[in-house]
């Protein structure tokens, strides 16, 4: 299962779904994507409407409220447990998750719990680089888990594994995606491979959390990173 959170990228959907279909094609025949739109206010909804018909039952559209980015991955992820599913896949929906790395990502699934990608190469410039550097630095600081790449939306997961770690992410905790990273990475359960990924620019739209953001964002990521480890 494919998880697919968007937030108005009306400009970017339909290339992201066509061009992973043709990818996932060439790995495996089962599977479906889950797209959570959470509460675009453009013309998303439209868009992933008049493409439902060519992926018919490869495609599931879910509406809901806006709860943002980390929430919306998380409302995929319990929706693979409920569903049975054995991996679920995660990728963005603005376009900069390249599908030519999944083979390399899939080809670790038997003998690995959950595969990270980790954005080796980007071209949205040094800043973004810089500000998910910042962000592993507080993770580990504050929860003593390195993670290759700790809010990378490129992850593949046995689905078996998570229903005890999602139960533990409050439903206020903005970047869960982060948080449940770091409960899988702090398991001596688990074994965790990651693959080197490139990362493209926008397709079209803007960031969610512009740079200007991330300071008070990286405040309230360490608050709620103390409350994950009580």
């Amino acid at each position: 299962m494919v998880v697919v959170p968007v937030f108005n990228e009306e400009e970017a959907i339909q290339t992201v779904i066509t061009e992973w279909n043709t990818e996932l094609q060439k790995h495996t025949k089962d599977f479906v994507f889950i797209v959570i739109n959470d509460g675009s206010t453009d013309g998303t909804q439209k868009t992933l409407e008049a493409i439902h018909p060519q992926l018919g039952t490869r495609l599931e559209i879910i509406q809901r409220e806006n709860r943002g980015h980390g929430q919306t991955c998380l409302q995929g992820y319990r929706w693979a447990v409920e569903h049975g599913f054995q991996y679920v896949f995660q990728i963005d929906s603005d376009g900069q998750c390249i599908p030519k790395h999944f083979g390399d990502v899939w080809s670790l699934r038997k003998t690995h719990d959950v595969i990270y990608g980790k954005r080796t190469h980007r071209d949205d410039g040094w800043k973004r680089s810089f500000a998910s550097w910042v962000l592993k630095m507080v993770v580990f600081a504050r929860s003593g888990a390195l993670c290759a790449d700790p809010n990378v939306p490129y992850r593949l997961m046995r689905v078996e594994t998570l229903p005890k770690y999602l139960a533990k992410i409050p439903p206020d905790f903005f970047l869960a995606n982060v948080a449940l990273a770091v409960l899988l990475k702090k398991s001596r359960q688990l074994k965790h491979g990651c693959v080197r990924i490139g990362f493209r620019k926008r397709l079209g739209g803007q960031p969610k959390v512009r740079l200007g953001q991330f300071g008070g964002r990286a405040r309230e990521l360490v608050r709620q990173l103390g409350q994950l480890q009580k």
